[in-house]
């Protein structure tokens, strides 16, 4: 795996030959269907170790078959085939190398907007799908949008579904009422939608720590019998028991471009490496910054550099804080991630033995879904968590 940054005197073709990958590949992996990269952009390079040529009557399960590999994990190798036809001479990769590391799932967001086809290319990377379609008020629990076409896709690919509860009566939790009648609610939607576990946020609950706590007691003790699994969504200012008392959590501790961290190392890894030796990392998710902030917006990434391409905009990018950016005439500053500091994420994420990652399936773009899949091995993580490299409580 190689990330290139484009330079002005070089053209998409000069980078794939010089890599000696297919054109159509790399354009396909960085999302460049016409047109060429900006200048400064960051291209994810895969150089295939085992390809092949589609033959006459050939299929995925054939091919797959054939190869001693799982359907699933040619459909990661090769995204673009999840909404389209194989076709007679087609090279797809078999196989990417050898990846460095074991790893632990990851976890796709489907939100209200997101499309069906956003979901089914992200389906070959993801073990988990939360749902953000439900709402609880005072009053009752209902869904906010219809997902059950999109739930019943993710059971039949044998992905895990989840239902996230937006929580917009937080009192309840001081307020004395039945917690146990409205945990019972949580598990009836859940149940009734096909789920197979409920995603709570717990991020504003930090002066509640103790009624909460309790609450996900009742709740995780009545999942127990319901089969049922529960995850938290956390924070650095957190309780540890928000995560204690939950199957699994995911924590929103690499921060967003807006935020611009003095430096990654000081920010996203102290931070990172804190939270693994206060808490059990091994049941957490690393929740992956992908919106881009532009025009003053949450945007996507493929619409930010869309328009860097079209205007003709050089990309910048900060070595010290990982982000890149270029300015626009009209709309002001545009600040992401970059593909390096992805990259640096997912490192960390292994380095601290955290359960996996988490994103936004409607934002992410497919390299950085490519990059999570070329890195890590297997399915699950079964190293022993080493206490080293903590900072907290550590003379510097």
């Amino acid at each position: 795996m190689h990330i290139h940054i484009k330079r002005n005197d070089e053209c998409i073709r000069d980078i794939a030959k010089e890599y000696g990958v297919p054109e159509e590949n790399l354009r396909q992996i960085n999302e460049i269907y016409e047109g060429d990269a900006a200048e400064g952009e960051e291209l994810l390079i895969l150089t295939p170790t085992r390809s092949y040529t589609v033959q006459p009557n050939d299929s995925l399960e054939r091919i797959a078959l054939r190869f001693g590999v799982l359907k699933k994990d040619i459909l990661a190798q090769n995204p673009w085939l999840c909404d389209k036809a194989l076709r007679v001479g087609d090279r797809i990769a078999v196989k990417y190398g050898e990846r460095t590391g074991g790893m632990a799932v990851a976890n796709g967001y489907f939100y209200k907007g997101c499309s069906e086809d956003a979901l089914r290319r992200a389906l070959p990377f993801l073990t988990y799908i939360t749902f953000g379609s439900a709402v609880a008020d005072k009053e009752k629990i209902a869904r906010s949008f219809d997902d059950s076409r999109e739930v019943r896709l993710a059971n039949k690919e044998k992905k895990i579904p989840l239902v996230r509860v937006y929580d917009k009566y937080t009192e309840r939790y001081k307020s004395g009422e039945n917690l146990t009648a409205f945990a019972e609610g949580l598990i009836e939607l859940a149940k009734s939608g096909g789920y197979k576990g409920i995603v709570m946020d717990a991020c504003a609950l930090s002066n509640s720590a103790e009624e909460f706590t309790a609450f996900l007691m009742i709740l995780r003790k009545l999942m127990i019998g319901s089969d049922l699994i529960l995850i938290t969504e956390i924070n650095d200012k957190s309780p540890i028991e928000f995560s204690e008392y939950a199957d699994g959590s995911v924590i929103y501790y690499p921060k967003y471009a807006e935020e611009n961290p003095a430096n990654f190392e000081d920010g996203e890894r102290r931070a990172m490496a804190d939270f693994a030796c206060l808490g059990e990392s091994a049941k957490v998710f690393i929740d992956l910054p992908a919106p881009v902030i532009y025009d003053g917006r949450y945007t996507t990434y493929g619409e930010a550099m869309a328009a860097a391409r079209r205007n003709g905009y050089k990309v910048e990018h900060n070595e010290s804080t990982l982000l890149s950016h270029f300015s626009d005439r009209k709309q002001g500053e545009c600040v992401f991630t970059s593909l390096n500091g992805i990259k640096a994420l997912l490192d960390l994420t292994r380095e601290f033995d955290y359960m996996g990652v988490c994103f936004d399936i409607m934002r992410t773009p497919l390299s950085h879904l490519m990059m999570y899949s070329s890195m890590f091995k297997t399915s699950y993580f079964n190293s022993v968590r080493t206490r080293e490299g903590c900072s907290r409580g550590v003379e510097d």
